[in-house]
């Protein structure tokens, strides 16, 4: 995963010098990653270009009814595999579905004409959907942006699960200001 935030980014926002070793950039890299992995569990959609498999057990028993990609938008489907009743391994063609974006999420149907293919394996026709979504850095909201940022910064200074203070033990957590700011783009479910 690449982060839509960059390490000399972060190197700013936490106000270092700018000549950390490499073993340091390397540490803020894996806290950047950290950070958008919690902005992407925090929202329930992808920050950052990645592709993903989606595992599903059948095909919908009606052409009304979608396969739901979660994660943001999709920009690509690489592959859609299942097991046929032989059972083989199939592909189901790109000229026979369709995606459909509604708001945030991406679903699959059948193409106009089309229907969801028949000869699976059962209940258990492991369908495998390939696809890449999530945003180009440069089109990830800089709100978005900055709550990545208070959170590596979190992660920076308390490198450990809690911190000692006068009043015990405390917690520390996503940083309520980068929950706030990513609060409008969360997904319901």
């Amino acid at each position: 995963m690449t982060s839509p935030v960059t390490v000399l980014e972060a190197i700013v926002h936490l106000r270092l010098n700018g000549d950390e070793t490499v073993d340091e950039r390397l540490e803020i890299t894996r806290m950047l990653e950290a950070a958008t992995t919690l902005a992407e569990q925090i929202t329930r959609r992808s920050w950052a270009e990645t592709t993903k498999v989606e595992l599903f057990d059948t095909f919908p028993s009606s052409t009304d009814c979608s396969l739901y990609l979660p994660g943001g938008p999709v920009s690509a489907i690489s592959s859609i595999t299942y097991y046929d009743s032989t059972p083989t391994q199939q592909t189901w063609l790109a000229s026979e579905y369709r995606t459909v974006q509604v708001g945030t999420r991406t679903h699959i149907l059948p193409d106009f004409g089309e229907v969801y293919p028949t000869d699976c394996a059962g209940e258990k026709a492991n369908i495998a959907v390939t696809y890449t979504s999530g945003l180009a850095a440069t089109d990830v909201p800089d709100s978005v942006k900055a709550a990545i940022l208070l959170i590596t910064g979190s992660l920076y200074e308390y490198r450990e699960d809690g911190i000692v203070d006068n009043a015990g033990l405390a917690s520390v957590q996503a940083p309520i200001a980068a929950i706030n700011l990513l609060h409008p783009y969360r997904v319901a479910l």
